[in-house]
């Protein structure tokens, strides 16, 4: 089982273990369910994550706004059918402002949604873009729907 094969089932330990699992749980689970055929591919696997750690150390320091975001971006080249790093410093200048100024904006918004989400989980489920009974909201959508169709 590689690991294509774990993220596909884990759904199943999802499913045994209920809404709170832990990273320990996951790796005894992997590791039950013989998680990887040989020590080899293991070992081949880890390299490969350690590989992306260090790619994702590796920082660019802003001078303008004292900002340090990833050096190294990964991408999937679908003609070669794998996947590259790509390096800001290789970007033109105005284009690699352009980029800071469109990923600290896009930062912010995660970290919002980021805290938002374990906000919900804990239990404070007061913001009104979670939704709180599915049935209702969608029954919302379609009345807002059947009023737009009979102003045309």
């Amino acid at each position: 089982m590689g690991p294509a094969e774990i993220v596909a089932s884990l759904k199943e330990l999802c499913a045994e273990h209920g809404p709170r699992i832990t990273t320990e749980e996951i790796v005894d689970w992997i590791d039950q369910m013989g998680g990887y055929e040989s020590r080899a591919e293991l070992i081949a696997f880890a390299k490969k994550m350690k590989a992306r750690q260090y790619a994702r150390m590796l920082d660019y320091e802003d001078e303008d706004s004292g900002m340090r975001i990833k050096r190294l971006w990964s991408f999937y080249d679908s003609a070669r059918g794998r996947r590259y790093y790509a390096d800001i410093l290789e970007l033109p200048e105005d284009q690699r402002r352009r980029l800071i100024r469109q990923y600290s904006r896009f930062l912010k918004q995660l970290r919002t949604v980021r805290k938002a989400m374990a906000d919900y989980f804990a239990g404070q489920r007061f913001f009104d873009f979670y939704p709180g009974d599915f049935e209702e909201e969608e029954l919302e959508v379609a009345s807002a729907r059947s009023a737009q169709r009979q102003r045309r």
